[in-house]
C-alpha cells in the first residue's frame, strides 16, 4: 500500500484557485485610498518562490515583508506611496532606489500584482501573486495528540517546524524547508542531519498536513495525518 499516495489523495480535493488578471490605466487619482483596500495577508505566486506578506505593524504602519522560500533571504518595508489607477491601487515600497510595487483590485482581493523595480527603472521581477498558496501555518496535532508540529514565520522572515513528542516531551526546530510541489499538494522538506522532515499541504485543505520522517537511508520512519488545533 503507498502511504503516501493515500495522504496526498486525502490533501489534494480540489484544484488550486485559478489568478486573474487586474487591468488599470495609468491616470493616477489625487484621493488617497481609505484602509479598506489595503490588501492585508500572505500572498505567493504559483511556484511557491516568492511569498509576500501585507500587513500592519504594531503602530499601524503598512508594511511589506518578502520572502525568497528557495534561500530564505527576506526583505521587509514600511509606509508605500499610495495611487489609484482606475479600480486598482498602487503601492509602492521603495529600497534605496529599488521599487517594489504592489498593484491590487478590490474586486479580486485574493490576487495581487508584484512589480520589482532597479534604480535604472528596468522591471527585473514580475508575479501574479494569490492568497491560498501560502505555507501552511498553525499547530496541527495526530489523532491520538502524541505528535505536535508547529509552523510559522519568525521575525526573521525564516519559515519554521518546531515537532515535539507530548509522550516523551522530546522537541526539535528546524528552518528554511526546501520547497517542491506533487499535483495541488505542496511538500516542504525540512531537514536534521541527514534526516528528511516533509510536511504534505494542499492550500485547498488548510486545516490538514501530512508529516513524514525519513531516516539517512530515505526510509520512512514516520508519518501521521494532521489536522489544526490553533492558528499561529
Amino acid at each position: 500500500m503507498n502511504i503516501k499516495a493515500l495522504a496526498l489523495a486525502s490533501l489534494i480535493g480540489l484544484s488550486a484557485p485559478a489568478i486573474t488578471a487586474v487591468s488599470f490605466t495609468t491616470n493616477t487619482a489625487s484621493a488617497m485610498p481609505t484602509d479598506f483596500v489595503r490588501p492585508k495577508g500572505t500572498f505567493a505566486d504559483v511556484n511557491q518562490e516568492w511569498e509576500v506578506r501585507l500587513y500592519l505593524d504594531q503602530f499601524g504602519v503598512y508594511s511589506y515583508q518578502a520572502i525568497n522560500t528557495k534561500n530564505g533571504s527576506s526583505l521587509t518595508l514600511k509606509n508605500p506611496e499610495v495611487s489609484q489607477e482606475e479600480q486598482a491601487y498602487k503601492y509602492t515600497f521603495k529600497n534605496g532606489n529599488y521599487r517594489y510595487q504592489v498593484i491590487y483590485n478590490p474586486s479580486r482581493p485574493k490576487s495581487i500584482f508584484l512589480y520589482v523595480f532597479n534604480p535604472n527603472g528596468n522591471l527585473i521581477l514580475s508575479r501574479n501573486m494569490v492568497k491560498g498558496y501560502a505555507r501552511p501555518q498553525g499547530t496541527f496535532v495526530d489523532a491520538n495528540q502524541e505528535w505536535v508540529v508547529r509552523l510559522y514565520m519568525n521575525q526573521s522572515g525564516a519559515y519554521i517546524y518546531e515537532g515535539e513528542n507530548t509522550k516523551t516531551r522530546s522537541k526539535l526546530t528546524l528552518k528554511n524547508p526546501k520547497t517542491s510541489r506533487e499535483e495541488q499538494a505542496y511538500i516542504y522538506t525540512f531537514t536534521n542531519a541527514q534526516y528528511r522532515y516533509q510536511v504534505i499541504y494542499n492550500p485547498a485543505n488548510e486545516k490538514a498536513i501530512a508529516l513524514y520522517v525519513f531516516d539517512p537511508n530515505s526510509k520512512v520512519i514516520l508519518t501521521r495525518n494532521m489536522t489544526l488545533d490553533y492558528d499561529v
